[in-house]
C-alpha cells in the first residue's frame, strides 16, 4: 500500500481545536492519533501516551520510509499547532531531519508549550545549523525538566548557550548528556554551568569529561560532585568500549558526597586501579544505596601500562577488595557486580560476605567464568536468602552445559556452537539438557542455518513444543549461500502449540509463502505473546506485513512487532502493524495505572479489555517492583472494583457514590435492584467504553 498525499487512508484529522483535556478525561485528540501518526510515521516519529492522558511524540527509526520535503513540512506544521495548542503533550524528540528546515518555527512552539516536560535532541553527530542553533537555544525553554543529547554536536556559541541553560534553571531534574562528545574547551564552559546548578537530581555523562587531558574539565566535575546537594542520581557512561577511565575523578569526591543514593557505570573497562578506587569508595560512602555496573568487564592487561596497577599487584585482587568494602559499607542496599575476574575458591567467602550484608536486598550477577557458574550457584543456594540474588544471562560452552541441571540460579542461558566442527554434537547434548530444566525461563540460541536438520531441528521442535517454563526464545542462525534447508513448518506449528513464550526473536532466516501464512496465524491467535522481532529478510517482508495488516487489530496482546526492514511497497501496512502495537501498548499502560490507584474511566476501560494479559502483569510489575505472583494478585483484586453496580457506574462518571432509583408506583424491579448474578449477566454486554462521557 502506497502513500497518499494527506496518508495512508486519505483522511485529514482536526489538530488545531484547542485541548479539551482535564482530569479523568482525555484530550478530543486522542481520537485522531492513527491520522495524527500517519503524518509522523512518514518522517521517523510516532506519538505516544507513555502516561495516562499525556502524549510524547518520539523517534521511531524503523518507521523512516519516505521523507521528503512536503512531508516535512506537513509534520513540522502538526507538531507546531500540537505544541502551542494542546496542553496533553508533555515530551517531543527531535532530530536534524524534522529541524533544518523548520528549525525557527518548532523553537518557537516549543517556547511557548508549558506543558513541556521533557526534549530529547537525537543529532547526527556532526554540526548542522539547525543542531547548533536549538542547543544554543535551551535557555528559552524555563519549563522543561528533563532534556536528553544524544550525538548533538557541540560549538562554542552553543556550549555557552548550554552552560547558561544549566545556570539558570529553576525547573530541568533530568539531565542526560552520556551520548553527548564534547571538545576540550567546550566541555569546561558547560561543566562552568553545571557547578552553578542547583536543581539536577539525575545525571548521565560519559567519559569525555574524565579524561585526564582536561585538567580543568575534571577538576570542575570532581568539585561540583564533592560539594553538591541536590544530585541523587550519577550514570556515568564509557565513550569508547576499550579505554581505560580516570575513575579517580568521581570516586574521590564520592568519598565524601552525603546526599547521592545511585551510581551507575556503564560500559567500562576495568582494571586492578580501578577495582581499587571503587571498592574504597564504596567502604568510605555511608549514604549510597544503589551502585550497579553494567556492561562493564574486566581488563587484565594493563599491569604495564598503568603505575596504579602495578602498585595493586603485590597480593591484591579485586576478590579481596570486595571483601574490604563489603566489611566497611552498611549502606548498599541494591548492587549489580561484573564477576568476569573470579577465581573457583573466591565463591563461598564472596557470596557468604554479600549474604551477611546487612542492608543488601537485591544482587545482580554478570560474566560468571564457566570455571566458576557452578561453584557460584551453589554458593547462593548456600548462603539461605537465594531470593536476594540474580544472575544475568550465562552463555554455556561446551564444558558448562553438563551443569545447566544443577545451576537452578540461571534463568537466562545462551548457546552458541556455530564455530565448532561438532556443532550438531554440541547442540544435541546442550537441548537434550535444556529440556530438563524448567528453572530457564529465556533462551538464545545461535547455529548455522544448515545445522538446522535432523534430530537438531527435532529437539529444539520438541522442547517448544513441551516446555511450560520458556518466556523469551531467541532463534539467531548464520546464513550460508548455496545451501539447502529444511522447511520449517515444524518450527512454527511448536511456536504455534507453545502457551509460556512472551518474546520471540527469529534472525537470520526467511520463510516461503505458506511458512509465513503460519507464522502470521501464530502470531494472530497467540494470546501469551508480546514481543516479536522476525528476520531482517527482503523476501519475506512483503507477503508478512500484507498478511499481518488485514487481520491485526484483533490483537490485544502483541506490544512490539518488528517485521524485518523498511521496504516503500508495504509502508501502509507496516504503519497498520506497527499502530496496533502502539494501541495494545496504550491499553496496558492505562490498565497498569489502575492496578496500582488510578482510578480514571478510560483507565478501568483499559483493565477491562486486557485483563490478565501477559504485558499487563509484566508492567505492574515494573511499575510496582514485585514479582509475577503479587502482581496478578493486584490485578485480580483492582478488576474486583469494577464489578459491583455502584462501583462500575461511579467510574463510568454516571453517579458520584451509589446507584439509588426512585420506587416505581407498579412496584416492578429497578436497576438498584438487581442482584449479583443479574448484574454480571448484563455486564457481560456492557462494557465501560459503551457509556458515552458527558459534555
Amino acid at each position: 500500500m502506497g502513500l497518499e498525499k494527506r496518508g495512508f487512508c486519505g483522511s485529514w484529522p482536526n489538530y488545531r481545536t484547542p485541548c479539551t483535556s482535564s482530569e479523568g478525561r482525555l484530550c478530543d485528540i486522542f481520537q485522531d492519533l492513527r491520522l495524527l501518526n500517519e503524518s509522523f510515521w512518514s518522517v521517523g516519529f510516532e506519538l505516544r501516551e507513555l502516561s495516562p492522558g499525556t502524549l510524547s511524540l518520539v523517534q521511531i527509526p524503523e518507521a523512516h520510509c519516505c521523507s521528503g520535503k512536503a512531508k516535512e513540512k506537513e509534520a513540522a506544521k502538526i507538531l507546531h499547532c500540537l505544541l502551542t495548542h494542546h496542553r496533553c503533550i508533555v515530551s517531543v524528540d527531535l532530530n536534524d531531519e524534522l529541524l533544518k528546515r523548520h528549525q525557527q518555527m518548532i523553537s518557537g512552539a516549543l517556547r511557548k508549550c508549558v506543558s513541556l516536560r521533557k526534549l530529547k535532541l537525537c543529532m547526527p553527530g556532526y554540526a548542522t545549523k539547525a543542531s547548533l542553533r536549538i542547543v544554543s537555544r535551551l535557555p528559552q525553554f524555563s519549563q522543561v525538566q528533563e532534556v536528553v543529547l544524544c550525538g548533538v554536536p557541540v560549538d562554542r556559541r552553543s556550549a555557552q548557550g548550554l552552560s547558561t541553560f544549566l545556570a539558570d534553571t529553576r525547573s530541568l531534574t533530568t539531565f542526560n548528556m552520556a551520548d553527548l562528545y564534547i571538545g576540550n574547551e567546550n566541555a569546561t564552559v558547560i561543566m562552568q554551568g553545571l557547578k552553578q546548578n542547583a536543581t539536577i537530581t539525575t545525571l548521565s555523562v560519559n567519559t569525555d569529561l574524565m579524561c585526564r587531558k582536561l585538567s580543568e574539565g575534571c577538576s570542575m566535575l570532581s568539585g561540583y560532585l564533592r560539594v553538591n546537594k541536590t544530585l541523587r542520581t550519577l550514570s556515568v557512561k564509557s565513550s569508547f568500549r576499550n579505554s581505560l577511565s580516570d575513575l579517580d575523578v568521581i570516586t574521590g569526591p564520592l568519598c565524601h558526597n552525603t546526599t547521592l543514593s545511585e551510581l551507575n557505570l556503564i560500559g567500562m573497562n576495568l582494571d586492578l586501579c580501578n577495582y581499587g578506587l571503587i571498592t574504597g569508595m564504596l567502604g568510605k560512602n555511608q549514604t549510597l544505596k544503589r551502585f550497579h555496573m553494567v556492561d562493564c568487564f574486566h581488563d587484565d592487561y594493563s599491569i604495564d601500562t598503568n603505575p596504579g596497577v602495578r602498585a595493586f599487584r603485590d597480593g591484591s585482587s579485586p576478590f579481596h577488595m570486595w571483601l574490604v568494602a563489603l566489611a566497611e559499607n552498611e549502606a548498599l542496599e541494591e548492587l549489580t557486580l561484573d564477576l568476569s575476574w573470579i577465581e573457583p575458591d573466591d565463591c563461598d567467602p564472596l557470596f557468604k560476605a554479600l549474604a551477611r550484608h546487612a542492608s543488601l536486598r537485591k544482587v545482580t550477577i554478570h560474566n560468571i567464568g564457566d570455571n566458576c557458574v557452578a561453584r557460584s550457584c551453589r554458593a547462593i543456594r548456600d548462603t539461605g536468602v537465594r531470593e536476594r540474588f540474580l544472575v544475568a544471562k550465562h552463555h554455556v560452552s561446551e564444558d558448562s552445559v553438563v551443569e545447566l541441571p544443577e545451576c537452578r540460579e540461571l534463568s537466562s542461558v545462551g548457546v552458541d556452537y556455530s564455530n565448532s566442527e561438532r556443532e550438531c554434537e554440541l547442540l544435541n547434548n546442550a537441548l537434550l539438557l535444556l529440556a530438563t530444566c524448567n528453572h530457564v525461563k529465556s533462551v538464545s540460541i545461535r547455529m548455522r542455518e544448515a545445522s538446522f536438520k535432523g534430530s537438531v531441528s527435532s529437539l529444539i521442535v520438541a522442547y517448544i513444543n513441551n516446555t511450560t517454563a520458556l518466556r523469551e526464545l531467541d532463534l539467531s542462525f548464520i546464513h550460508q549461500a548455496c545451501t539447502a534447508f529444511e522447511p520449517k513448518q515444524a518450527l512454527l506449528q511448536a511456536l504455534s502449540n507453545n502457551k509460556t513464550i512472551r518474546r520471540l526473536s527469529i534472525d537470520g532466516t526467511s520463510f516461503d509463502e505458506a511458512e509465513t501464512e503460519m507464522l502470521t496465524n501464530m502470531m494472530l491467535s497467540s494470546r501469551t505473546l508480546r514481543d516479536v522481532s522476525l528476520p531482517n529478510d527482503y523476501h519475506s517482508v512483503l507477503s508478512l506485513t500484507r498478511m499481518l495488516s488485514t487481520e491485526i487489530s484483533k490483537n490485544l496482546s502483541l506490544l512490539r512487532i518488528d517485521v524485518g526492514p523498511f521496504d516503500a511497497r508495504c509502508v501502509g501496512d507496516k504503519f497498520a502493524i506497527a499502530d496496533v502495537a502502539r494501541r495494545n501498548a496504550t491499553l496496558v499502560m492505562r490498565a497498569a495505572h489502575f492496578v496500582t490507584g488510578t482510578r480514571h474511566k478510560f483507565c478501568a476501560a483499559a483493565a477491562e479489555r486486557v485483563q490478565l494479559s501477559p504485558g499487563l502483569v509484566m508492567k505492574v510489575q515494573e511499575l510496582e517492583s514485585i514479582d509475577e505472583e503479587e502482581a496478578v494478585s493486584r490485578i485480580k483484586r483492582s478488576l474486583k472494583d469494577i464489578v459491583s453496580l455502584d462501583d462500575f457506574m461511579r467510574l463510568a462518571g454516571v453517579v458520584k457514590d451509589t446507584v439509588s432509583c426512585h420506587r416505581r408506583d407498579d412496584g416492578q424491579k429497578q436497576l438498584s435492584d438487581l442482584n449479583f448474578d443479574c448484574l454480571l449477566h448484563i455486564r457481560q454486554y456492557l462494557n465501560l467504553d459503551d457509556i458515552l462521557n458527558s459534555k
